[in-house]
Parts: C-alpha cells; sequence; structure tokens
C-alpha cells in the first residue's frame, strides 16, 4: 500500500478557525459562536454514542431566555452539539453522595474541582418537552479541563426527568 492510499483512508480533522483574541469561532446551530479557549474541555472518551468526538467548548447560549442553560460544541465537528443545563451544588436532584462517588471513580477532587453538567434533551409531542439526563451526567475536572459522561451506579435515576413543557413552540422557556 503506498503512503497516499494510506493518507486517503485516514480521516482529516480541520483545525476550527481561531478569532483574533484566541477563541475558536465554530458556526452552530445558534450561528456563529466564539469559544473562549479557557472554556474548552477534552472528553477523553466522548460523549456516549459520540466517542470519536473529544475537544467541546462550553458557552452560554444567544437567546437571553436560555440563560439557564448551556451549549457544549463540538469544537471539530459543527453538526455536534448538546444543550446542558449546569447543575446548582445545592440542588439535590442527585445525591451529593452519588456526586462524590462518580468524581472519586473518576480521579477528581469532589469538593473543589468537579462540576456537574446535566445534559439536556428536548422530546416533541403535542408540546415541547423539556428533560435532562439524571442518569449519565457530565462530569467536569476543573482543574484539569476535562470531562467524562459518567453512568452513575444509582440506577433509580431517570434518563429523562423532566424539567419543563412549553405549549406553544414559540416560546422556548421552560415552564413549571
Amino acid at each position: 500500500m503506498t503512503a497516499n492510499n494510506v493518507a486517503a483512508q485516514e480521516p482529516v480533522y480541520a483545525a476550527p478557525p481561531a478569532v483574533d483574541d484566541g477563541r475558536i469561532l465554530v458556526e452552530t446551530r445558534f450561528g456563529p459562536i466564539g469559544f473562549a479557549r479557557a472554556n474548552a474541555v477534552f472528553m477523553p472518551r466522548g460523549l456516549l454514542g459520540y466517542a470519536e468526538h473529544r475537544n467541546f467548548g462550553l458557552a452560554n447560549l444567544p437567546d437571553p431566555r436560555l440563560e439557564q442553560f448551556k451549549l457544549l460544541q463540538c469544537l471539530s465537528e459543527p453538526s455536534l452539539s448538546f444543550i446542558v443545563a449546569p447543575l446548582n451544588p445545592e440542588n439535590t436532584i442527585i445525591s451529593p453522595a452519588d456526586i462524590e462517588a462518580a468524581s472519586q471513580t473518576l480521579g477528581i477532587g469532589y469538593g473543589d474541582t468537579a462540576v456537574l453538567l446535566v445534559v439536556a434533551t428536548r422530546r416533541i409531542g403535542t408540546a415541547t418537552q423539556i428533560s435532562v439526563n439524571l442518569r449519565a451526567p457530565v462530569i467536569v475536572d476543573m482543574a484539569s479541563a476535562m470531562a467524562w459522561q459518567h453512568v452513575l451506579a444509582n440506577s433509580h435515576y431517570p434518563v429523562r426527568h423532566v424539567i419543563g413543557n412549553v405549549a406553544d413552540a414559540g416560546d422556548r422557556t421552560a415552564a413549571g
């Protein structure tokens, strides 16, 4: 096999373009967004179902009505993004003991370096239902800028925990 054949079989990943201030500019489904390199996270195992994608940026969504959510955007594949909801540390929707166990499993210092982000999903029926995946949250080590989507050992957490319903498709704010 020639060198040209080998090169043709290997996937080519173009580096995302950097803007003047060192941000990475990505054409997202919400339009162009610049991701600060300080908000980039490396996911050694990728997300469930997307193991080959490992570099992500975290940014605010451009719609102020969605300020409680963030965009977890793949930096090498603009069409791949996830809406996430940061879990408030005072929130007990996931037991602090389960978060601590996940942090220990991943080798993250629980008290000062682990931040939990819950992946948000939308399910459309007669209304838009906004739910979060409590079973497999994304655990971020803020000290190393690394993250893992981790399936919690406690199986009582649902994959779809409803946090709101939107009756009118034009109104994207969460109710409830």
